[in-house]
């Protein structure tokens, strides 16, 4: 994934850190925003419903502008894309304060500080701009749900490799939160597939939700499950190409803990055993340099020291997922994991988290490790040191 971007805050962030406590207020209808096309297209961006959007469809590129309410101190913009640009520019008055290039985020936060207007100069390269909500807040601290996403992790120390947006959380339950809030460990998922701009975004506003601030992998692999394995299998390019993608993420973060679904793909969803076996394919293949080797030259090689698989019968370890988060105001991390999946507005309705269902997300087992098998089988990283 290419990323890169820079933020220049201008003064900014010394304002900001001097109001810090003050909590934001969205005056978006308080702004004059002016768009190109109707205002009835614009609606559609600040319905509050990530499902609409506002196109720009005639052109590629595209200016906004926003007038401030007077005497407003400073706030941020968010801004959740349909179709992110290719490159986007934020002016405050005459200066620059954001400015990305290349691949970006799909929900962006661009602090300002005054009440200058706001320019946005969106670029879209070969596809039309498109904006599923529009935001813009008073104040220096947003709510928290407000999501100021970090890049992409380097390295990892929890990897979680699913499927498709939600499988993180109704089959592995409180991992991501329990890990990533109350440990502090590196957590990041991997989403073989994500069908749709709503999607993704569910999928970003569940994965803030459960602690996550790094910007998580989003595959490109159609999101199918008629044909069964070999229909599913032939619409990703074949297992070759399957397991070179998770060789690839493997070598790139080093996990040191890595996380999948059941064998059996749970319910039997065929993405689920394609994704889980390609995991398995993966861990042999990443330690070894004549497999993959452009990912290899790229990224040298790296052999997992623990890999753990929903509901694998072998080697099992029950995690209860009832420790309080003290970052979520005690919640346990199986609530904080259902409070995330919440997010998840369009998924079956008949899904839930249930620790006490026959797809139980408290039950894994050890499938491979180098560190020698778990003696208390309370703790993926049993054995592995704290900060390695």
């Amino acid at each position: 994934m290419r990323f890169s971007f820079k933020i220049l805050l201008v003064g900014a962030l010394l304002c900001l850190l001097g109001t810090a406590t003050v909590q934001a207020k969205e005056i978006t209808h308080k702004c004059r925003v002016t768009v190109p096309g109707t205002k009835a297209a614009w609606a559609e961006a600040v319905d509050g419903r990530y499902k609409s959007a506002w196109t720009h469809r005639r052109s590629k590129d595209c200016i906004l502008t926003v007038q401030l309410p007077h005497g407003t101190q400073g706030g941020g913009l968010y801004v959740c894309f349909k179709t992110e640009p290719e490159e986007m520019v934020v002016k405050s008055g005459e200066r620059e304060i954001y400015r990305q290039q290349g691949d970006g985020l799909a929900h962006r936060y661009v602090p300002f500080t005054g009440d200058e207007p706001l320019t946005l100069e969106l670029y879209g390269g070969e596809h039309s701009v498109s904006i599923n909500e529009f935001k813009v807040f008073s104040g220096a601290q947003p709510p928290d749900w407000v999501q100021q996403w970090q890049p992409p992790l380097t390295y990892a120390d929890l990897l979680v490799i699913v499927a498709h947006p939600d499988d993180e959380l109704l089959w592995l339950g409180g991992a991501i939160p329990y890990y990533a809030l109350e440990r502090g460990k590196r957590v990041t998922v991997a989403y073989m597939t994500c069908a749709n701009h709503l999607r993704r975004s569910e999928l970003l506003n569940g994965l803030w939700t459960a602690g996550v601030q790094n910007y998580p992998f989003i595959g490109s692999f159609c999101d199918v499950s008629k044909g069964g394995i070999k229909g599913v299998q032939a619409a990703w390019g074949g297992e070759d190409k399957v397991v070179a993608h998770v060789t690839q993420l493997i070598r790139q973060l080093q996990p040191q803990v890595v996380l999948t679904h059941d064998l059996r793909g749970e319910y039997g969803h065929p993405a689920h055993i394609i994704t889980a076996r390609a995991v398995l394919k993966a861990l042999e293949a990443s330690g070894d340099a004549r497999q993959f080797p452009d990912s290899a030259a790229e990224h040298g090689t790296w052999d997992v020291p623990k890999t753990y698989i929903h509901l694998y019968k072998e080697n099992p370890i029950v995690m209860q997922w009832q420790q309080p988060i003290a970052a979520r105001g005690g919640k346990t991390a199986l609530q904080v994991c259902a409070d995330a999946f919440k997010q998840h507005r369009s998924a079956n309705p008949k899904y839930k988290v249930d620790a006490h269902g026959k797809y139980s997300p408290t039950r894994f087992g050890l499938y491979r490790t180098l560190v020698g098998p778990d003696v208390q089988c309370d703790d993926f990283f049993e054995h592995l040191d704290e900060n390695p």
